[in-house]
C-alpha cells in the first residue's frame, strides 16, 4: 500500500497574500507620511512666503514687530549677569550679581501686547522695570503705555546685553533720564526714527527716582538697511522736567564697574531744584567688523532760589571684531541688541571675539554743587560663545577724580573686572 502522502504546503497565493498585505500596509504608511511631510513643507513655505510678503510690503512694520512664542502666545526670557573683580579696586570690590532679570510677553489680540519684567540690580534690590502695554496696529509706529526706558541717549536705551562694555559710560550713567511711567510714541520712516515720551512718574531705579513730570523727545537719522550689518545713526535728545524737588534731583555715576557700590562723582541732593533740562547728541557707525560711537550729554538744573547749575559729559569708543561678526543694530527702534554669532562654540566655531577702547569724562561740579569730575580710559574684550553666552573683561584706568573735600578726590585707580553673561531665551 501506498503510504499517506505528506502534507503539502498550501496554495502559494495564501502566503503571498499575507506578505503583500503587509507590504501594502507599509506602503500606505509611507505614502501617508510622505503626504504629511509635503503638507507641512507647503505650510512652512506658505508661512515663510507670507512673512516675506509682509516684509516686502511693510518693511517698517516687520522691523517693529516681535514674534511671539507658539506656546499659549507667551514668550518669556531672562538675563543673568555675574561680575568678578580682579584685584581690590575699587575699595570694597567683591563678586556681584549685577543683574537677574525675568521678562514675560503676551499678546492680547492682533495689535496689543503686554510686557512685564522684574530686575534684581547691583544695588541689591528687586525692582519692577519694563512693565507696559504696547499697541502695534499701525504699520510704522508703536505706542507704549506703562513703565519703560525713556528715549534719551543711544547707550541708555540699548539693551544691557547689547552694550559693548560692562557698564554705560560715565556721562550716560550720570546724566540720562531714568525709567519713567507714562506714554511713549515711536514713529519709524525709511530714513528716520522719532520718539516722544510723556513721563508722569518715576519708579525707584538703582536707589534713585526723579520727581515731577517730563517731556522727552528723541530724533534719529537712521536709514533702513534690511539684510545688512552696516548702519548710520545720527541723533539728538531733549528732555524737560517740571515740578522737580531737591530730594530727588541728583546726578552720580559709578566708575564704569559695578563690583562695588561706589560713586566717585555725586552731586548729592541739589537744593531748591525746580526744573531740569537735559540734552544729548549721539552718533554711531557700523561698518562690518568695525564700529564707533560717541555722545555728548548736558543737564541744566533751575532752582527756586539761587543760580542754575550745569553739568556735562562725553564719551567716544571704537570696537573691532577679530572674527567675521558685527555689532547688532536694531533698525526698527534704533538701538543695539545682543550680537548674533556667526560661528558659535559647539557648532564647529570659536564664537566671536571683540576688542574695544573707550574714553569718557563727566563734570558734575558747578557753583555751590561739588559733585566732582572724572575721566576714564577703558579697554574691553568680549568673547561671545554663542547668541546667549558672553564672557567680558574690562580694564578701567581712572585718570583723575577732582572732587574737593571728598574721600575720592585725587584717586586714579586701575580697575579690572570680569563678567559672565547668560541670556535665557
Amino acid at each position: 500500500m501506498r503510504g499517506t502522502p505528506p502534507d503539502l504546503p498550501g496554495p502559494p497565493g495564501i502566503d503571498l497574500t499575507g506578505r503583500c498585505g503587509r507590504c501594502l500596509t507599509e506602503r500606505r504608511r509611507r505614502l501617508v507620511l510622505a503626504l504629511a511631510c509635503l503638507v507641512l513643507a507647503a505650510a512652512g513655505s506658505l508661512a515663510a512666503q507670507t512673512d516675506l510678503d509682509e516684509r516686502l510690503e511693510h518693511p517698517i512694520h516687520s522691523l517693529l514687530m516681535e514674534k511671539e512664542s507658539p506656546l499659549l502666545g507667551i514668550r518669556w526670557s531672562g538675563e543673568l549677569f555675574g561680575d568678578l573683580p580682579v584685584g581690590d579696586e575699587p575699595a570694597g570690590a567683591e563678586p556681584t550679581l549685577r543683574r537677574a532679570k525675568l521678562k514675560f510677553q503676551r499678546s492680547l489680540g492682533p495689535a496689543w501686547q503686554v510686557r512685564l519684567a522684574a530686575d534684581y540690580n547691583a544695588g541689591g534690590k528687586l525692582e519692577l522695570s519694563d512693565n507696559y502695554v504696547v499697541y502695534t496696529g499701525w504699520k510704522t509706529a508703536l505706542v507704549k503705555l506703562g513703565v519703560a526706558d525713556p528715549p534719551f541717549s543711544l547707550e541708555s536705551v540699548s539693551a544691557a546685553a547689547g552694550r559693548t562694555f560692562m557698564e554705560p559710560a560715565l556721562p550716560v550713567a550720570a546724566l540720562s533720564e531714568r525709567k519713567g511711567g507714562g506714554v511713549k510714541l515711536l514713529k519709524r520712516t525709511p530714513k528716520s526714527i522719532l520718539n516722544a515720551s510723556l513721563l508722569l512718574f518715576s519708579p525707584q531705579q538703582d536707589g534713585l527716582s526723579d520727581s515731577g513730570q517730563a517731556l522727552v523727545l528723541h530724533y534719529v537719522h537712521s536709514p533702513v538697511a534690511i539684510g545688512r550689518r552696516d548702519n548710520v545713526h545720527l541723533g539728538g535728545s531733549l528732555s524737560y522736567r517740571v515740578n522737580a524737588d531737591e530730594e530727588n534731583t541728583r546726578f552720580r555715576s559709578r566708575p564704569e564697574v559695578a563690583t562695588a557700590n561706589t560713586f566717585f562723582v555725586d552731586t548729592g541732593e541739589i537744593d531748591d531744584a525746580s526744573e531740569v533740562l537735559r540734552g544729548a547728541l549721539e552718533a554711531n557707525r557700523v561698518q562690518g567688523r568695525f564700529s564707533w560711537q560717541t555722545e555728548l550729554l548736558a543737564a541744566r538744573v533751575e532752582r527756586r532760589t539761587g543760580a542754575a547749575v550745569r553739568f556735562w559729559g562725553a564719551y567716544l569708543f571704537a570696537s573691532w571684531f577679530l572674527t567675521a561678526d558685527s555689532r547688532n543694530y536694531d533698525f526698527g527702534q534704533g538701538e543695539f541688541v545682543p550680537v548674533k554669532v556667526a560661528s558659535p562654540v559647539g557648532s564647529g566655531g570659536w564664537g566671536a571675539l571683540e576688542l574695544a577702547v573707550r574714553a569718557s569724562t563727566v563734570d558734575l561740579q558747578d557753583g555751590d554743587v561739588e559733585g566732582g569730575s572724572q575721566s576714564n580710559f577703558s579697554l574691553g574684550l568680549n568673547w561671545y560663545l554663542d547668541d546667549h553666552m558672553r564672557i567680558m573683561g574690562n580694564v578701567v584706568k581712572v585718570l583723575d577724580v577732582d572732587r574737593p573735600g571728598s574721600e575720592y578726590d585725587g584717586l586714579d585707580p586701575l580697575i579690572i573686572a570680569l563678567r559672565a553673561q547668560w541670556l535665557i531665551q
